[in-house]
């Protein structure tokens, strides 16, 4: 499976976000989904995972005769929007009426938005989707958005990001010497070289004629994690030479000590 990047906001009680600044974050999302490529998979920040209610029986029968159950959901959807609902009020009266089921929270458990990212090995594609998430926790002052990276833009794994302010923890990846440059240099998101990522092929988790290879190039394959997002892409120690720098557009960088997380 191709290196992720998670992202959530956790229903603690304590985060909260308003219908407006969810509005706001949306134009944000599609404003960077649409502006740059992203070869493994686009930013998917939502408050609601929605699938199509199957116990639906009188849905499921028409749909089948006329046209595919997901077109019909949409439609519905649009003209909700268009009526003058907001996001939530569209979706919860689609799961009211028995079209939808919902989960509140997005894919992750224990959320009140989330969102998960396939990124691959394109390194820009990671800068650019933290950057999104920084400048969201600027609209949405109430709330702490947590961040997970497979890879290794995200040095320490796991960050957390509050109106601009970015917490580091300590993670079991992260070694004493890695962890004492991270604070020396405030340094907890990678350097990236934008042009190293041009013309960046799409992401494919199927090699063609697999089978037919010889073992030698079977292993080379297996053994290159870097198709995928696991592997180190970096000039030196972590950072390309040149490129752009996340750490410096945030408000700070706070590292904590491994029993304040």
């Amino acid at each position: 499976m191709a290196r992720r990047i998670k992202y959530w906001i956790e229903d603690d009680g304590k985060n909260f976000i308003t219908d407006e600044e969810w509005e706001e974050i949306m134009k944000l999302q599609r404003w960077y989904n649409s502006e740059f490529v992203w070869t493994a998979g686009k930013i998917n920040f939502k408050r609601f995972a929605v699938f199509p209610n199957w116990e639906n029986i009188e849905l499921m029968i028409w749909a089948g005769e006329n046209e595919p159950v997901k077109n019909i959901i949409s439609k519905k959807f649009e003209a909700l929007i268009s009526s003058g609902m907001n996001e939530s009020e569209a979706l919860e009266k689609l799961e009211k009426e028995g079209f939808v089921i919902l989960k509140r929270g997005g894919y992750i458990d224990n959320s009140i938005a989330s969102g998960i990212t396939r990124i691959g090995g394109n390194e820009f594609n990671a800068y650019l989707l933290c950057e999104f998430l920084l400048k969201a926790s600027l609209i949405i002052t109430g709330a702490e958005i947590k961040i997970y990276d497979e890879g290794e833009f995200i040095k320490s794994g796991l960050v957390k990001i509050k109106a601009g302010i970015v917490y580091v923890t300590k993670t079991e990846r992260v070694s004493d010497e890695k962890w004492g440059e991270m604070r020396r240099h405030k340094k907890v998101f990678s350097i990236v070289d934008p042009a190293k990522y041009t013309n960046y092929p799409r992401l494919k988790n199927v090699i063609p004629n697999y089978n037919s290879l010889n073992r030698k190039d079977k292993l080379a394959i297996l053994h290159d994690w870097n198709w995928l997002g696991y592997g180190d892409p970096y000039d030196f120690e972590g950072d390309d030479l040149t490129g752009y720098d996340l750490n410096k557009k945030t408000k700070g960088i706070i590292f904590l000590k491994e029993n304040q997380s």
